[in-house]
C-alpha cells in the first residue's frame, strides 16, 4: 500500500492528514477551500483523498493529494482550525518492525536532507485512541536509532520536527471510529495548525455577545471556507453580534455589515475605528438582551475594538433596502 501512496505526480505527492477529532462533516471542506485560497481558481476541486488502509472515514487520519508543492501543505495546515498537522509520510505498518522496514524503503534522496548535521530535530509521539506513558515514549523514540540522524536534538525550537502516530486496534477505541488493526505512521511534519486564536477571540471574553453569537471556532471555520483574506470583502446583510464579521477581518478581509440605527438600515464599510460605529447594533436580534444588561458601549464596534487585528474604518452609506426582517416595533 505505501509504494502507492508516495506515488508523486509531477510535484505533487501524498501527504498524511491528521485532523483533531471533531467536526467531522467539516474537515475535508475546510482543506479544500484553503487549497482554492491558496493554491488559486480549481485547485480546491484538484484535492484528492483516500484512507489508509483498515481505517474508518470518520477516523482522523487521512491521505491527500494536493495540486501544489509543500508550501501549499504548510499553508493548509497553518490555516486550518481542523487540521492537526500534514505530514510527508515516511513509513506506516501495522507493527513497529513494519513500520521499520517501510522507513528504510522510503526514498534515501527524500530523507537525508533532513538529517544533516546542520539541522537540529525533535521526535514527538502521538496517540489517537490511547494514551502512552512518558516513559512508552521514550521507548519508543529509541526505538528509531536506524535512522542516521546527524543533526543535534532541540526539544524548543528544532528544524525539523519527526512524528510518530499510533492508533489502537478495533475493541480498544473507547467508542471512537473504528480501526480494524493498529497502525502506526511516521513522518517530517510539514505544516501545523495555529489555533492560539480560539481563545483570544472566545464568547466568554467577548463584551458584546447574544443569542445569534456565533461560537469563535465555527465562526473562523466559515470565514476559512469563505476564502476570507486580504483584499476580499464579506458582506453580512443582517449581521447579529459581529462574530463571523470578526473572524474574517482577523484574516484580513474588509468587513461590510447592515447595520440598525435609529430604525434605518445603514451599509456600515468597517476598516479603522471611527466613532460613529459604536452607536451600531446588530439588525437580526433583540438587542436589549445585551444593551439594557451591559452598558451603550456594547455593540458591534466593542469586539472589533477588543483585538487590533480587527481595527477598521466605518464608512456610512444611505439606506440601501427597505426590508425589515428582524426588526421588531
Amino acid at each position: 500500500d505505501l509504494p502507492e501512496v508516495l506515488e508523486r505526480r509531477g510535484g505533487e505527492m501524498w501527504y498524511l492528514c491528521v485532523f483533531y477529532h471533531r467536526l467531522l462533516d467539516y474537515r475535508r471542506p475546510e482543506v479544500q477551500s484553503l487549497a482554492e485560497l491558496f493554491g488559486g481558481p480549481g485547485a480546491g476541486d484538484a484535492v484528492e483523498w483516500r484512507m489508509p488502509e483498515n481505517h474508518h472515514e470518520d477516523s482522523p487520519f487521512h491521505l491527500v493529494r494536493l495540486p501544489g508543492d509543500e508550501r501549499l501543505a504548510a499553508q493548509i495546515a497553518n490555516r486550518s482550525l481542523l487540521v492537526k498537522g500534514i505530514f510527508e509520510l515516511w513509513g506506516q505498518g501495522a507493527t513497529y518492525d513494519e513500520l521499520e522496514k517501510a522507513i528504510r524503503e522510503y526514498p534515501d534522496e527524500r530523507k537525508l536532507p533532513y538529517l544533516t548535521p546542520e539541522s537540529s530535530f525533535k521526535i514527538v509521539v502521538d496517540s489517537f485512541g490511547k494514551v502512552i506513558s512518558f516513559e512508552e515514549q521514550n521507548e519508543i523514540i529509541k526505538g528509531f536509532t536506524y535512522i542516521p540522524f546527524e543533526g543535534r536534538v532541540n526539544l524548543k525550537k528544532p528544524e525539523h520536527k519527526f512524528f510518530v502516530l499510533e492508533t489502537d486496534d478495533y475493541g480498544s477505541q473507547n467508542g471512537l471510529p473504528p480501526v480494524v488493526q493498529k497502525t502506526v505512521f511516521f513522518g517530517r511534519e510539514v505544516g501545523a495548525a495555529d489555533r492560539h486564536l480560539l481563545p483570544t477571540y472566545q464568547l466568554k471574553s467577548r463584551k458584546y455577545i447574544g443569542p445569534t453569537a456565533m461560537d469563535c471556532e465555527m465562526a473562523f471555520l466559515m470565514a476559512n471556507q469563505g476564502l476570507a483574506r486580504t483584499g476580499k470583502l464579506v458582506y453580512d446583510p443582517f449581521v447579529g453580534t459581529g462574530s463571523i464579521l470578526v473572524a474574517a477581518a482577523h484574516f484580513g478581509a474588509m468587513t461590510m455589515v447592515c447595520a440598525y440605527c435609529r430604525n434605518k438600515y445603514i451599509a456600515v464599510l468597517l476598516l479603522v475605528n471611527v466613532s460613529l460605529i459604536k452607536f451600531f447594533q446588530g439588525a437580526d436580534i433583540d438587542i436589549r438582551v445585551v444593551r439594557d444588561g451591559r452598558g451603550p458601549d456594547c455593540n458591534i464596534w466593542s469586539n472589533f475594538e477588543q483585538s487590533t487585528s480587527c481595527q477598521s474604518l466605518c464608512v456610512c452609506c444611505e439606506q440601501i433596502t427597505t426590508c425589515h426582517l428582524g426588526v421588531q416595533d
